[in-house]
């Protein structure tokens, strides 16, 4: 079967742009949940059988509806081509491309000015009023984008922490980050308020408009399909670096790193419950994760205070010294580890890393050893956290293969679906099987650049098969006729196996649908 030209409606459903180009179609606000789904009908995804047509119209809303608001989209903080996150790198090269891109339209007009801070451009810190826009000037608190990768392993909430009125769901840095019930669903009534308003009055009607209770739906559908969808055991894990391996046995271990108590799997569920847990670690007092001119993040639980009620610079042997400086308990929710490795620098301030070594070693220093959080473990192993700093180095390796395998199931996951596109529609909508495959290729580069260590090498075998892969996307992409197209996409796909077959045994991911839409 060939499919039929499409229509300009459904074209929009399935079009992206290329990662250097413009990123967003505010024409597409015009379109409804219906129009979406009516055309991701003719989408060849959904036709071949690859993704449904709810989780087809549900990325469309996420990357392309502006709600009638400044131009931003969901995507403009969370694109596909750079891990669903913006940092640094990615602000430098979007600035150089598009400095008019709606990210920085705070910088445009003078109705959003204190949209956000220079600590965009700077660190990548967005400001969030996650505790009620009430008080624009004092309640605010700046950090990093989270990626949206896996949500449905992650965000299912923990009540043993003790928490006060847990929501739904946990979302955002601090477990409370959407509206109303707390559900991931509201998390897109929240973030239009947040970063789409053309003004910050915000009323919607005015400043924006609402999602549709179906456009909540498609966008969770959407959601909850992206990343993997399920959690490894690393019981049964097998790696065949010895370093990385060693680092599995230190992650596990309760005499080592302790890490797979909060982070089980390496995942972002706690060890006792398989849910997602509030703590408070100490990141909120150490150096550099607070706003410079004295707004603190107080982390969980400031909505509906008037004045701050935490001390966030105090650790936990300083007493009372500076006052409350913010609002909150002080907890944060825990992210996924595997994740996160292409992702830094990391906690919920942007102020760790710059590798996941960083991070690692986060939790040999004090801040981590006199918080809440450190004396819980303390309490339960009989002795304060401490491993040697060759254990840090050791762990790093064992989460990077994890990352690693992790990009090139995605890699290949696209590519076997624009394998799939080629040979049922030939060059009808080539343009969807090229996407996947750039889609695919950077996947291949986060994996390349995760396992690149100066010191010792990290599977150098797999990276030299990776750069072949390359190459023969390179070929793919150049290729003007499906049938030479197809080709080197099954060698790509060939390369890109042979390189995760180095890693171990049982690092086995299932993984979503929605990876496939842009």
């Amino acid at each position: 079967m060939i499919l039929a030209p499409l229509t300009a409606v459904a074209f929009l459903a399935s079009c992206a742009p290329s990662p250097e180009g413009e990123r967003h179609d505010a024409a597409s606000s015009a379109l409804s949940a219906r129009d979406r789904l009516i055309a991701c009908e003719q989408d060849p995804r959904v036709v071949a059988g690859l993704v449904t047509r709810e989780i087809c119209a549900g990325a469309d809303i996420f990357f392309r509806e502006t709600f009638e608001g400044n131009g931003r989209t969901c995507g403009s903080c969370h694109p596909v081509e750079n891990n669903f996150t913006i940092d640094i790198p990615f602000i430098d090269a979007l600035l150089e491309s598009n400095p008019l891109d709606p990210l920085f339209i705070f910088e445009q007009d003078p109705e959003l000015t204190d949209l956000e801070t220079f600590e965009l451009k700077a660190n990548a810190l967005v400001r969030e009023n996650v505790d009620g826009f009430e008080d624009l000037d004092r309640k605010y608190v700046m950090r990093g984008v989270q990626h949206t990768l896996s949500l449905a392993t992650t965000i299912a909430p923990d009540p043993a922490n003790g928490t006060a009125d847990v929501p739904l769901q946990r979302t955002g840095w601090s477990g409370d980050g959407a509206p109303g019930d707390g559900s991931l669903r509201e998390f897109l009534t929240g973030g239009i308020t947040q970063h789409l308003p053309t003004d910050l009055g915000r009323e919607p009607g005015v400043a924006f408009r609402l999602p549709t209770g179906q456009e909540l739906d498609l966008v969770l559908a959407y959601q909850l399909s992206l990343g993997r969808t399920n959690e490894l055991d690393l019981t049964k894990v097998r790696l065949v670096d010895p370093k990385a391996e060693e680092g599995r046995l230190a992650f596990l271990d309760p005499n080592r790193g302790r890490c797979n108590v909060c982070h089980s799997n390496a995942g972002a569920n706690h060890l006792d419950s398989g849910r997602n847990r509030n703590l408070d670690t100490g990141t909120r007092t150490a150096p550099g994760t607070n706003d410079p001119f004295g707004v603190f993040d107080g982390g969980y639980g400031g909505k509906g205070k008037a004045e701050p009620d935490l001390d966030v610079l105090e650790t936990i042997d300083d007493g009372n010294l500076t006052g409350n400086t913010g609002y909150g308990d002080g907890t944060f929710n825990v992210p996924p580890i595997i994740e996160a490795v292409d992702t830094p620098p990391f906690f919920h301030s942007n102020a760790f890393g710059p590798d996941i070594e960083g991070a690692v070693h986060y939790y040999t220093l004090n801040f981590f050893r006199d918080s809440p959080a450190g004396k819980e473990l303390e309490k339960r192993f009989g002795s304060p956290i401490a491993f040697p700093d060759s254990d840090i180095d050791k762990m790093g390796r064992f989460l990077r293969v994890l990352n690693a395998a992790f990009n090139l199931d995605l890699a290949k996951q696209r590519l076997e679906a624009a394998q799939v596109l080629a040979l049922r529609f030939h060059d009808t909508r080539a343009d969807v099987q090229r996407r996947l495959m750039e889609l695919a290729e950077v996947e291949i580069d986060d994996a390349l650049k995760v396992l690149f260590r100066p010191d010792t090498p990290l599977h150098p075998i797999a990276s030299d098969r990776l750069h072949l892969a390359k190459g023969e996307i390179a070929a793919g992409l150049d290729a003007q006729r499906w049938s030479l197209r197809v080709g080197r996409i099954a060698a790509a796909i060939s390369r890109v196996r042979n390189a995760r077959d180095q890693f171990g045994s049982n690092i086995t991911y299932r993984l979503g649908r929605g990876n496939l839409m842009y």
